[in-house]
Order: C-alpha cells, then sequence, then structure tokens
C-alpha cells in the first residue's frame, strides 16, 4: 500500500483512501499507516473481480496513540528525520548510477565507430574490433547428480543463475559440492580474479566477477579473461555482450545462448592501459554505488525496525 504526505489537497479517485486526523497529530497518523501492523490490515484483500483493501476492517481496528500530542510529535518528528537522511541518499544513490549510465554510453565506441566519445588523456588510438573468443575463454558449467549425497555439501563453490543479482562479486555460492562431485560432472573451476560469471538462460546476461576459485551449473557461460585484457573492463561493458547475447539466443522451451554463439560475438577492444584505465574508474564508481546501496538499505532497515518498535 503506497501512502502521500499528511498535508496532502486535491482530489482523490476511488482507489485512494484520504484519512484526516481527528483526535491525533497528523504527521504521527502519517507514521502509523507506515507501521507494519496497519500495512498487514490495509493489504487483506475484498471483492473477487477486482480485490480491494477492505476499508470496513480498517474503520473498525484499534491501534494504540499516545495520549500526550507531545510524544506523537516527537515520534513523528524522529522518523521525519530518518526519512530525510533515506531521501538524500537515494538522490546520491539515483545519481550516481545515472552517471555511470551516461559513461558507459561516452566511454565505448557507438554505431560502428572505432572511438568512443569520451577518453581519457594520452589514448588516441582506434579501437579494434575483436571476438569475444579472442579475449577470453568461454566455459560453460554441470551439476552432479542430486541423488548423490557423496557430491554435495563439500568445498567447493557451485553456482546456479538464480544466485546472481546485483551485485559486482561473487564471494561464496549457496551449495558447495564435494570432489568427488566435481569429478562427475562437466563444471569446470574457473580461476578467482580472472573469471566474469555470464548466466546463458532463464535471464541472460547476469554477471558477477569470481572472487574465489569456483564452478558453475549448465546455466552459465563464463568468460574467463586472457592475460592482456583488463576483466573490470569486460565487466563494464557486459550490457552491451547481453544485448549480443539476447538478439543470438535461441531454443523451444527456454532462450539460451551457447558457449560458441557467444564466442563469437564482436566488440571493440581498446589497449590493455587504456582497458585498465577504463576498468579502475568503473571500479571506483561501482564501489560508491553500492556504499550507497548499503547505506540506504541500512537506513531503510532502521526505520523497519523503529516503526516496529515505536508503535505498540
Amino acid at each position: 500500500m503506497n501512502w502521500l504526505y499528511p498535508q496532502f489537497n486535491g482530489v482523490a479517485v476511488g482507489d485512494f483512501w484520504v484519512l484526516r486526523a481527528t483526535e491525533c497529530d497528523s504527521s504521527f497518523l502519517y507514521r502509523l499507516v507506515q507501521t507494519g501492523s496497519f500495512q498487514r490490515l490495509a493489504n487483506v484483500s475484498s471483492g473477487s473481480k477486482m480485490p480491494r483493501a477492505d476499508w470496513n476492517l480498517i474503520s473498525q481496528s484499534f491501534f494504540a496513540v499516545p495520549a500526550d500530542h507531545a510524544e506523537q510529535k516527537a515520534i513523528a518528528k524522529g522518523l521525519a528525520e530518518l526519512d530525510t537522511l533515506i531521501t538524500l541518499h537515494q538522490r546520491k544513490y539515483d545519481k550516481l548510477c545515472v552517471l555511470k549510465k551516461s559513461m558507459l554510453d561516452k566511454m565505448f565506441p557507438k554505431g560502428g565507430s572505432l572511438y568512443p566519445e569520451i577518453r581519457f588523456a594520452g589514448f588516441t588510438d582506434p579501437w579494434e574490433q575483436r571476438k569475444l573468443g579472442d579475449v577470453a575463454t568461454i566455459v560453460g558449467g554441470g551439476t552432479p547428480s542430486t541423488n548423490n549425497d557423496a557430491y554435495w555439501d563439500g568445498d567447493i563453490d557451485w553456482y546456479s543463475p538464480a544466485e546472481l543479482g546485483e551485485q559486482v562479486y561473487a564471494d561464496r555460492s549457496v551449495r558447495r559440492i564435494t570432489q568427488a562431485g566435481y569429478d562427475s560432472c562437466s563444471a569446470t573451476l574457473l580461476p578467482a580474479g580472472k573469471t566474469i560469471l555470464f548466466t546463458s538462460r532463464a535471464g541472460i546476461g547476469n554477471t558477477a566477477i569470481l572472487r574465489r576459485s569456483a564452478c558453475t551449473n549448465q546455466g552459465f557461460q563464463s568468460l574467463v579473461v586472457n592475460d592482456d585484457t583488463d576483466v573490470y573492463f569486460v565487466y563494464s561493458m557486459t550490457d552491451r555482450i547481453k544485448n549480443f547475447a539476447e538478439q543470438k539466443a535461441s531454443g523451444s522451451t527456454f532462450l539460451e545462448i551457447s558457449g560458441k554463439g557467444l564466442a563469437a560475438g564482436e566488440f571493440a577492444f581498446p589497449s590493455k592501459d587504456e582497458q585498465t584505465a577504463i576498468g579502475s574508474m568503473f571500479k571506483q564508481l561501482d564501489h560508491l554505488i553500492t556504499l550507497h546501496q548499503r547505506k540506504l538499505e541500512l537506513l531503510r532497515n532502521i526505520k523497519k525496525s523503529m516503526l516496529d518498535k515505536m508503535f505498540v
């Protein structure tokens, strides 16, 4: 359920409730409707064709309110200050994401050109069209038999596509296999620091840089970059690789890109030194984005905890 600031003036259509405070502070009421207890009641649906929140249930329910208006205002003020912090960090996070999108657009050539719009000082040579298979080894995965307990709960990290989200690095898999499990299937141990996990089906193009040696199931065509290629540069261009893979993917049950198909993709690459400079810049930018994302999550968790503990 969504809510608006209490100083609402306007016309509300049928999909809105307008709550006017009568015997409590309006700012306190605004915070009350954000609590888990109110939200759980508000999300109890009525109706079959078009379920909607049950106003009769809400209007007949009791909620504890401090008798002292000063306490109501103090609670609302503390949460308002927390909301201000959340908003500030959200804006910083959004600006960094926009900046990254803009830099990705300007620091990689477009439309068949071999010259990006923006470059670091000292780099003037044209980029070269190279096949992905020339700069990285494409490695698939495998799965040990799930019916053999001796193959599972070992020390070897083993990833499935569902584990990759928005994180830059893959540090630890949910499931791990034993040496016997590894030997029993077609999985390959991928080197840390040089491997970009790349999902090849059921959501093509989710990526993460492997921070410790691991293997994957068949839902990956991972990129193990060569020594003359910067891993973070390739990671930064994975949106382009993803677009190519989605265009070339095929399959009747679900779309999938093969290792051979991925290796055939052609992209523009600069010298190793320029790759390193670009990769380093995006690495720092991703680090800042991650910091603000974590700060946002922390502040939101603090707010949720405060809403749970400051209301009865």
